[in-house]
């Protein structure tokens, strides 16, 4: 438009001793706002700008968005922003106190489904029913963190005053009993809501509810405690975890599946259970796996799975192989 290249005019600007656009008073730039809470990045910043939560715009001709500094200050010291960002995380000494000083004066905090359910002895998806009845109030979050605009999925904010109000009426079902015992052992070796379906009579979805009901510390060692299942332990990245040869002889289908695999006659049914179950004991132990996530399974799979564990120290869950007995030469 000028005529000039934009390293000319960054020359001109330089001599006039005029500002460029991202460093005017009274404003921050998105990778600034980013350092100052401590965000792995600046698309949650720019996304608040887009949904009108502060003051902001984008410099014509850039791709650099600025925030108002005064509307970011007022912003993060409401209760409602905390949703948005771990205030943990904030850099800045002074935003930092200001925060602290909110939280302290409000009482309370955010908690999502997960929490709210843990905290009610129930199911994320109970709790996400009762948020679209209307019985728990909740701030429906999308597009979190900026990444993902257009995502169908989403999350809920509930304050934990609200959660403690909320008359949750109890199951006419006893989780205690022992049917339901098994549904969480069955669980915690790792199988599916449909096999531990089949296993029980029950529904799909009332089998992985129900063992999502009772995948919690408390639960998990009172059931221990009631019929002895000293198999079973609690660890914070699947819940309830188990070693299923420790249970070999209630789970015949699970035993034959790794039978087959040891004599290279395993079935894709096998397959999926055997690569499910070891998927679960590497997340356990801290691995990156996802059990929900199973992908393509294999003999090949399995394999990988099994190399991958063993180069970290952890041992499969595999059956041991029996010890070939040396014949006497008379």
């Amino acid at each position: 438009m000028l005529g000039r290249s934009e390293d000319a005019i960054k020359i001109m600007r330089r001599r006039q001793h005029i500002k460029a656009g991202s460093k005017s008073e009274g404003w921050l730039t998105a990778n600034r706002v980013m350092r100052l809470l401590g965000m792995p990045d600046a698309r949650p910043a720019i996304a608040w700008v887009k949904k009108g939560l502060v003051l902001g715009h984008r410099i014509a001709g850039d791709e650099t968005w600025m925030v108002h500094e005064i509307s970011l200050r007022r912003w993060i010291v409401s209760p409602r922003s905390w949703v948005y960002f771990d205030t943990s995380r904030i850099q800045d000494p002074h935003l930092a106190r200001l925060v602290e000083l909110a939280q302290e004066r409000w009482g309370d905090e955010w908690l999502n489904t997960r929490q709210v359910a843990d905290l009610k002895g129930t199911t994320p998806r109970q709790i996400g029913q009762s948020i679209f009845r209307g019985a728990i109030p909740a701030i429906h979050l999308v597009g979190k963190d900026g990444r993902h605009e257009n995502a169908a999925w989403s999350f809920w904010a509930v304050k934990r005053s609200d959660a403690e109000a909320w008359q949750f009426k109890p199951p006419a079902f006893d989780l205690t009993d022992r049917m339901h015992a098994f549904i969480l052992l069955s669980g915690a070796i790792a199988l599916s809501g449909m096999k531990i379906a089949k296993l029980t009579g029950v529904s799909h979805s009332t089998a992985s509810d129900r063992f999502q009901m009772m995948n919690n510390a408390r639960h998990v060692k009172k059931m221990i405690k009631k019929y002895g299942l000293a198999g079973i332990e609690y660890r914070g990245k699947v819940g309830a975890h188990a070693d299923w040869r420790k249970f070999a002889h209630r789970f015949p289908q699970v035993r034959g599946a790794f039978e087959r695999y040891g004599d290279g006659k395993c079935t894709m049914d096998d397959c999926y259970l055997i690569v499910r179950i070891l998927k679960n004991q590497m997340a356990a132990n801290g691995m990156k796996a996802s059990v929900k996530a199973l992908g393509k399974a294999s003999r090949g799979t399995i394999d990988d799975l099994v190399a991958r564990m063993r180069k970290a120290g952890i041992k499969p869950y595999l059956l041991r192989k029996p010890r070939k007995r040396q014949t006497e030469v008379a």
